[in-house]
């Protein structure tokens, strides 16, 4: 369930606890052991015949790899973290790098919220996380209030939402959100002690849409092919959207820089986009 065989071609983690069939109760993991168990009853009983035939394993038929899709990343992911106590093949949060190094306040942590808050007091910044858990209650004077607990890849720290922050919250208030948690540092209400206050929260998801006003495609002069302009050309055109497409040429033997923006496409900032410069580090983006 966490992984332990992922290098087996061809079976997916899935697999292993489905069926062969929606009538077929029994999972292809166990179905796997009572083959195993299998061979090895009639290995030995073949030892144990003057006349056995080594070829009788290969009568007995395989289980059939159940065809089923793979879990969902985040489920994928919890069961990881739920088994062993980490995410071990990724982070949940790794979908949202961009929005992450973008919009969320540089070198400011949930940890070092937490170890040090009276350092950050009265300052306010951005951190981007998972909501982990969450719950709602009634105060002792009728009122209700609700909770969050977001993790980032550093550690958790506990919303409250009370009165109107309860009216205004209260929705980010579930298991497997992402989020963007715009927030200041201030004394608790009637208390000598400091919170991280919510100010603005908005849906991780819809950060890049929201923010990204324009994304700038930075070129040397001296690896532009007619290749590099037809991939460019193709990568608009699957990702139409719109957001201001730029470019910047330079010419790093004399330092040199021409900008200029395209009239005729504008864009959508998507994973495929990112993957592609990930797959190019030769072609730089900045976005703004």
């Amino acid at each position: 369930m966490a992984g332990a065989f992922d290098n087996l071609k061809g079976i997916k983690r899935s697999s292993f606890f489905a069926g062969e069939n929606e009538n077929d109760n029994t999972s292809f993991i166990e179905k796997l052991i009572r083959y195993g168990n299998r061979i090895q009853t009639e290995k030995q009983s073949m030892q144990q015949s003057l006349f056995g035939d080594p070829g009788v394993s290969s009568v007995i038929k395989k289980p059939t790899v159940p065809a089923v899709e793979e879990w969902p990343k985040i489920i994928l992911l919890d069961k990881e973290k739920e088994l062993i106590g980490i995410y071990l093949t990724s982070h949940p949060l790794d979908d949202y790098k961009l929005e992450i190094e973008n919009f969320c306040s540089k070198e400011i942590s949930i940890k070092d919220i937490k170890n040090d808050i009276i350092k950050y007091k009265d300052r306010e910044f951005s951190v981007g996380g998972m909501v982990t858990s969450a719950r709602e209650g009634v105060s002792k004077n009728g009122k209700p209030f609700s909770t969050l607990t977001l993790s980032d890849y550093s550690d958790s720290y506990e919303f409250f939402f009370f009165g109107q922050d309860y009216v205004n919250f209260q929705k980010y208030c579930k298991p497997g959100l992402f989020i963007l948690v715009k927030g200041a540092v201030r004394q608790k209400f009637r208390s000598e002690f400091y919170e991280f206050k919510a100010l603005q929260i908005e849906l991780l998801s819809e950060v890049r849409r929201k923010y990204v006003k324009s994304v700038t495609i930075n070129l040397q002069l001296n690896i532009i092919s007619e290749i590099i302009i037809e991939e460019i050309e193709e990568l608009a055109k699957n990702n139409k959207g719109s957001t201001l497409l730029k470019f910047k040429i330079y010419d790093p033997e004399s330092n040199l820089s021409l900008q200029f923006f395209s009239r005729n496409s504008k864009i959508e900032l998507t994973d495929s986009m990112l993957k592609y410069f990930e797959e190019r580090p030769d072609i730089g983006y900045t976005i703004n």
